[in-house]
């Protein structure tokens, strides 16, 4: 039914928004890059709506919803390299090297005109799961309702341009009305502006609906048709009726996305003017979509929120309010769980004014008979307390905090529960699969930035611990070697000693600083001068270097060593002598860091004529691994010392 597409005049069109948002929520839905609207001409298919895709159309012989068409079904290739349908197709085998595909036929009362499909790159031996296809299907049974909807609008519109309003009118009333807009699944309005005596519009009045538009808005149309807007929907925003009304005068079509009628729906909708002082209002109900994308949204702020909080208190009532807001609920908060499961200690969390605050601890066996549900890691999902068997019995604990509908959305630790997040309505709630969804990601990521802040804590401890240990020992180390070394002669010797462990001290600092997991170079070189008493007589400068623990030692000691030698025999012996040290990475496929140690304006220097522990020392360069470079210039001493990036950091 290739030709079948050519009824709806759609063909080599602009991009719309109504199709572009279904191939949005397909791709999110099946968790695909790509996903199209694949409608097939005579020698082509087209693509009225496509993300992650770079053509807008292919020939038939590299499309892959024909078969789809052929079929006359869904059809579902987790590896389309391995199905000889699709094996050796070009999209295949070639750029952009699709794998796996799934389309649903779009079915109109003139045939299948195309498919909507959804498209990875990578192969999915699953498949889709029965949600995520019930879902494509859903959806392209929307793109076949936009379509009519869209040959709706043409034919109204070459009605009006052929007829006067009174023809239109006319037309609407009688057999045209009837057979085209009664049985829309799209919501109509047929509305007609209200003047004052100056000729200024203040209101409009319902002259027709259809039964899309009480099912939409739960209305009755029987009671809407003859009434004003401002009549059917008390104190509805002055905007809101002038923005549709607005269409008569400036004769320019309205799009909209607003809510109207049931509380909590969302609609789009287009107003345009048909002639005198009418217009007419087509809409469709995109709630699913505005909530989806609320819920994005709030969960892209929690991940936000919690990354950057470090108070855990502050953490659990930032994150009640993000979710309740974002649910529309009346409370939500966050409670402690002891080992049995027995009790909740709760926090205040948040709440809209004027419910009242549920903190303090409470039994699990005072409110229902769910905690089994609770030690299997499931949540708690009540619609009404009041009408579910395991709450009913409690309505007397249950009435005086005014929850009706209830979530207990378990948080595990390791497998077992530790806490609940926790979301109240004060009346019944339908829990839908996107909620409960939403606030499982919500607790999982809320479980995962405590358990880090809480390890952050402890390992500060360890840390305080560790550092008070370690200082102890040195100093006890010190101690010893002083008594020990008290009468060796070489006093030149003791100090050497006694400085290196002095400057493991500083690098053992630095470390304790970033946790015993790495440190950076800066810190290290700074840390050791200032020890000395000469870091204002050097500069240094050089990018972030990562250090691992060893490499960390490893260059204490060594800038401990160039520096002490500097004080005594080199540049620094002098009052006019500076040193300068900068580091430098290079390379790109095998990257180093580079130190180089240059002293000046100090006296000439002569290699010495003895190497000791100190020259091995400067000779194990940066990491342990040895590469330096000295020379002994008469205008000072130099240095360079290099290692590779990837040793500086994991050593």
């Amino acid at each position: 039914m290739q030709h079948a597409i050519l009824n709806y005049a759609v063909l080599d069109t602009a991009p719309e928004k109504s199709f572009d948002d279904v191939v949005a929520l397909a791709g999110m839905l099946c968790e695909t890059p790509t996903a199209l609207v694949s409608l097939l001409d005579k020698d082509r298919q087209w693509f009225k709506a496509r993300t992650g895709f770079p053509c807008d159309q292919t020939d038939l012989d590299r499309s892959v919803c024909r078969h789809v068409v052929a079929q006359a079904e869904t059809v579902v290739i987790p590896d389309l390299t391995i199905d000889p349908r699709t094996s050796h197709n070009p999209l295949v085998t070639g750029d952009p090297h699709i794998r796996f595909y799934a389309g649903a036929p779009l079915a109109t009362r003139f045939g299948i005109v195309g498919a909507l499909c959804v498209i990875d790159t990578a192969p999915r031996p699953e498949g889709l799961t029965p949600r995520q296809q019930d879902g494509l299907e859903r959806l392209a049974s929307q793109v076949v309702e936009l379509l009519e909807a869209r040959l709706h609008n043409q034919e109204l519109e070459r009605a009006i341009e052929a007829r006067d309003r009174s023809a239109v009118a006319e037309r609407l009333s009688e057999r045209r009305w009837r057979n085209l807009y009664r049985d829309m699944k799209q919501g109509f309005i047929l509305g007609q502006v209200l003047r004052d005596d100056a000729g200024t519009i203040h209101d409009w009045r319902y002259e027709d609906v259809n039964s899309a538009w009480g099912a939409l808005t739960g209305i009755d149309p029987e009671f809407a048709r003859g009434r004003t807007i401002r009549e059917i929907f008390p104190g509805i925003e002055e905007a809101w009726v002038m923005e549709l009304a607005r269409v008569v005068d400036t004769r320019e079509t309205v799009r909209f996305t607003r809510q109207v009628g049931l509380p909590d729906r969302w609609y789009d909708g287009t107003a345009q003017w048909v002639g005198d002082d009418d217009f007419t209002v087509f809409f469709h109900e995109v709630t699913d979509r505005i909530e989806g994308a609320r819920r994005r949204d709030a969960l892209l702020a929690l991940g936000d929120m919690l990354r950057d909080e470090t108070d855990v208190a502050a953490m659990t009532a930032r994150a009640a309010e993000i979710i309740g807001t974002t649910l529309g609920a009346d409370r939500a908060t966050y409670g402690e769980v002891d080992d049995t499961i027995e009790t909740v200690t709760i926090d205040v969390g948040w709440a809209v004014p004027g419910c009242r605050s549920i903190a303090g601890r409470y039994a699990f066996a005072d409110y229902g008979a769910f905690t089994c549900d609770l030690l299997k890691n499931r949540p708690v999902i009540i619609p009404d307390v009041e009408a579910d068997p395991r709450t009913m019995g409690q309505l007397e604990n249950w009435r005086p905090i005014g929850a009706r509908g209830v979530v207990n959305m378990p948080v595990a630790e390791r497998g077992r529960v530790v806490a609940l997040l926790i979301v109240h309505y004060a009346e019944p709630h339908d829990w839908t699969t996107d909620e409960i969804a939403f606030l499982r990601n919500a607790a999982d990521r809320l479980e995962i930035a405590i358990a880090r802040r809480r390890a952050e804590l402890r390992q500060d401890v360890l840390n305080g611990e560790i550092a008070h240990r370690l200082k102890n020992t040195l100093a006890m180390v010190q101690a010893v070697a002083s008594q020990t070394l008290r009468r060796v002669g070489d006093d030149d010797a003791v100090d050497g000693f006694m400085n290196r462990l002095q400057a493991l001290g500083t690098a053992h600092d630095a470390l304790t600083a970033g946790d015993w997991q790495a440190t950076t170079l800066e810190p290290v070189v700074r840390g050791v001068l200032d020890n000395l008493g000469i870091l204002g007589r050097c500069a240094i400068d050089g990018p972030v270097v990562r250090m691992g623990a060893r490499a960390a030692l490893s260059t204490s000691l060594l800038i401990h060593e160039l520096a002490t030698n500097a004080v005594k025999y080199g540049a620094l012996s002098e009052t006019t002598g500076k040193v300068t040290i900068a580091w430098r990475i290079t390379g790109d496929d095998d990257r180093r860091v580079i130190l180089d140690w240059c002293e000046s304006d100090g006296p000439d220097v002569t290699e010495p004529s003895r190497k000791g522990f100190g020259s091995k020392l400067i000779r194990l360069g940066l990491a342990g691994t040895g590469g330096a470079v000295v020379r002994y210039d008469r205008s000072g001493f130099h240095g360079s010392f290099d290692a590779r990036l990837i040793e500086v950091e994991q050593a």
